[in-house]
């Protein structure tokens, strides 16, 4: 007969494993070379470092192959598929907006930058691939700043437009939250 539930009996318990907690990582964003906000850092941090609020859909883990079916009468064979579904990695990032010392949004005017490259609303240009991909370094860590993940990010772009700001005289609470949507051809997933 197995024993009642009991801390004794748990090795994350009795070796005192500490959770993983999704609040713990950091950002380095790296632009493309010709943005040239991209420089503005403080304390060593560059500006879009210091306002991720969140990432989401790093779906680094997942890539399967789908499924391939084969019949007999009614009986139905599957296999994993002869391809993957994707090659790429899209994921979420939402950035905090801050008016700067020169009551400048500079951190949207990187983003602008950035998207500008690629497709440039006001003048009709657009931008070559090597000119405006960029890399994030994605490290997830302890509460103590020990790395045990990184997930790197290459040759990646945004794909979506900035988030638009929804002026409204009866939200005073309403803070701009910047979600913008990114690709990436490739990426490493580390664990330390």
């Amino acid at each position: 007969m197995a024993g009642l539930p009991h801390f004794t009996n748990s090795a994350a318990g009795v070796k005192l494993y500490e959770p993983v907690y999704l609040n713990q990582f950091e950002v380095l964003i790296s632009p493309p070379a010709s943005v040239t906000l991209a420089n503005t850092r403080f304390r060593g941090e560059g500006i879009l470092t210091q306002q991720v609020k969140k990432i989401s859909g790093l779906a680094v883990d997942i890539q399967p192959a789908g499924a391939a079916s084969q019949f007999y009468k009614f009986a139905e064979r599957r296999y994993a598929g002869g391809e993957p579904s994707t090659s790429d990695v899209q994921f979420s990032v939402a950035f905090e907006v801050n008016l700067d010392d020169n009551n400048s949004m500079t951190m949207y005017k990187i983003l602008r930058q950035w998207s500008d490259l690629i497709y440039n609303p006001l003048t009709g240009a657009m931008g070559l691939k090597r000119d405006y991909i960029g890399q994030m370094v994605i490290s997830i860590f302890n509460k103590q700043g020990d790395v045990f993940r990184r997930i790197t990010l290459n040759n990646c772009f945004p794909i979506e437009p900035l988030t638009p700001m929804n002026l409204n005289y009866e939200s005073g609470d309403a803070l701009y939250i910047l979600d913008t949507t990114w690709k990436s051809d490739y990426w490493q997933d580390q664990f330390l």
